[in-house]
């Protein structure tokens, strides 16, 4: 791996979470913790989130309109198309899945990636990996 992807990498998703912090402040919403997930492969690109506020989940037509939440999705898009560069520049794998958390308020970022193409080789739907996780989360911040 050469010397600067793991920087590159880290960036490249940071910018995700800065643009769901984005779209928080622009619409004065606050949120305990961000969730993002997103997934690539050759075949299809998804992205979408979830926030935490006082131990509730909140999905994003929860709180913003059709055209915020159609420009948070093509802005998405555009990361995750500037993640899959950053691993083709460094020759390193791409994973297809994220998982990205951030806790707005102790600003810790964590991530989990999955490297088989889930959706195709297990033939599941996106939206339900996606709400899979966000029941999970809600279990945990209710734990």
């Amino acid at each position: 791996m050469l010397q600067g992807f793991e920087d590159a990498f880290v960036d490249a998703q940071a910018r995700t979470i800065s643009l769901a912090l984005e779209l928080l402040e622009n619409n004065e919403k606050e949120a305990d913790m961000i969730y993002i997930y997103m997934y690539q492969s050759e075949m299809q690109i998804f992205f979408n989130a979830f926030f935490a506020k006082d131990k509730k989940i909140y999905f994003l037509n929860d709180w913003f309109d059709d055209d915020q939440i159609n420009e948070f999705f093509d802005c998405g898009e555009e990361d995750i198309d500037n993640i899959v560069e950053v691993c083709n520049k460094y020759e390193s794998k791409c994973p297809c899945e994220f998982k990205l958390t951030y806790n707005v308020n102790t600003k810790a970022f964590d991530s989990n990636y999955r490297y088989d193409d889930i959706a195709t080789e297990e033939d599941v739907d996106l939206v339900d990996i996606f709400l899979a996780w966000q029941k999970e989360c809600e279990s945990e911040i209710n734990a």
